[in-house]
């Protein structure tokens, strides 16, 4: 049975899920940090990284997987670094933390890094480095989640997807913004798939005995297909270096689940560099345009970010779909 969906203004969504969390059992700060960072997603069309997942969140709150009252607690290493434990809480205060640190760091001496540990799913990571563009910032997110992707050459699910983000600065238009995972798509992808029992292309990933599928339960107890082959399953390795134990945090290979309430806290990491745009180049932007000029001269290529932006105009002013289930369980 297909379900219907309902239209909900922006504003309504954060309402519903901040009020979701709080009965659950989270501080106002987390809830509305939680929210606002679930509905940007949906806003941008990354519906796995949005509301999709509050339902797997309120799991882990009851189950104790993730504390939703703990606040990051920061220390600073030196003058542009800080390490930032998430305390085993969401990962969004503490990304908030980092993109305010960095945003000011930037500003006094033209480059700050920021390591996140003990956290959890950081959501869509072009949203911070966004932030830190829109303050005139150069910026890059590494971040590393549970396993999922062989590593080269292998078979069994070792590596997380490991998303990477970047993003700058443009002259008077929105930031140009980069965000990919190392798997053809994200895990929440399929599991959405799951949820509303749809079929999957076979190239998305593999059942556990290494056989291409497009039931995507199947997919979740094997592995998903790097986008890359071997080349990018070597980038998610570099990525878990950076991410897991450069910030003294789990590896994909240790930490539990982002989608359901079983085992510990998952701990992952998230590393964070922000550099003032201007540091070395005045007219740093003047290369970045000329450069996309060049780009748009060939029909059919487009300039990555731009989609997520033209959808959260839309969504502002026409609202969000959502599955009607969805919006009811959180109503209620």
């Amino acid at each position: 049975m297909v379900d219907s969906r309902t239209i909900v203004s922006v504003e309504h969504a954060q309402e519903l899920a901040e009020r979701a969390l709080l009965r659950e059992g989270t501080s106002k700060e987390t809830a509305r940090c939680v929210a606002k960072a679930l509905v940007l997603a949906d806003c941008d069309g990354q519906y796995s990284h949005g509301l999709s997942r509050i339902l797997s969140y309120i799991g882990q709150l009851r189950g104790k997987k993730v504390n939703g009252y703990s606040k990051p607690i920061p220390q600073e290493i030196s003058a542009s670094s800080v390490k930032i434990d998430a305390n085993g809480g969401f990962a969004y205060p503490a990304l908030d933390m980092a993109v305010d640190w960095l945003t000011a760091c930037c500003i006094q001496h033209g480059i700050g890094v920021a390591s996140i540990s003990q956290s959890h799913h950081g959501g869509v990571a072009g949203h911070p480095v966004e932030r830190l563009a829109r303050a005139g910032n150069v910026s890059l997110m590494f971040a590393n989640t549970p396993k999922a992707i062989p590593a080269a050459g292998g078979t069994r699910s070792l590596l997380g997807t490991n998303p990477l983000a970047f993003s700058c600065p443009r002259e008077q238009l929105n930031p140009l913004v980069i965000d990919l995972s190392m798997s053809m798509v994200s895990r929440g992808k399929i599991s959405n798939a799951a949820q509303q029992q749809q079929k999957i292309p076979d190239t998305w990933g593999v059942d556990k005995t290494g056989n291409p599928t497009t039931d995507p339960n199947e997919v979740l107890k094997g592995s998903l297909n790097s986008f890359g082959g071997e080349k990018a399953a070597v980038l998610a390795m570099l990525i878990e270096i950076l991410a897991g134990a450069f910030t003294d945090s789990n590896m994909g290979f240790e930490a539990s689940s982002f989608f359901d309430a079983d085992g510990p806290p998952p701990q992952v990491g998230q590393l964070l560099i922000g550099m003032r745009s201007t540091l070395f180049n005045e007219r740093f932007t003047d290369g970045v345009e000329r450069l996309v000029a060049e780009i748009e001269k060939d029909e059919g290529t487009r300039i990555p970010g731009a989609k997520r932006f033209d959808s959260r105009s839309r969504a502002i002013s026409q609202g969000i779909e959502y599955p009607s289930s969805l919006i009811e369980s959180l109503s209620s």
